[in-house]
């Protein structure tokens, strides 16, 4: 059974609206765990990409405010290595990197549960 997942093959994954509201559910139980809520939207209709980059960017932004220990317990929670949050730590575009490593990293999840129901 193939587990691994290509950064394609789960683009290709995305066009899936089924796909993509199962990943936005999953990004707003993660961060609401955090205290960081979504709008009811977020769990009805499939966002784009871009849109999606941008509603994460604005939670990560929001748990940010709440301070380092709250981000990265965020970050742990959704699997993120530490080696990769560090690499982006001093990035100019860290929210929207990061965003885009958390959607994936969700979407992974997703993945993986499909694989093996």
């Amino acid at each position: 059974m193939k587990t691994a997942l290509s950064i394609s093959q789960l683009e290709t994954e995305f066009k899936s609206s089924d796909f993509v509201l199962k990943t936005q559910h999953q990004i707003a139980k993660d961060f609401g765990t955090s205290g960081i809520e979504f709008t009811t939207a977020f769990f009805t209709a499939p966002l784009s990409y871009l849109e999606l980059i941008n509603s994460v960017g604005e939670k990560l932004g929001q748990i940010m405010t709440l301070g380092e220990t709250q981000t990265l317990q965020l970050l742990y929670r959704i699997d993120i290595p530490q080696q990769d949050f560090l690499a982006l730590a001093t990035d100019t575009e860290f929210i929207q990197k990061m965003s885009i490593l958390i959607i994936r990293r969700e979407g992974y999840k997703i993945y993986l549960r499909s694989v093996y129901k």
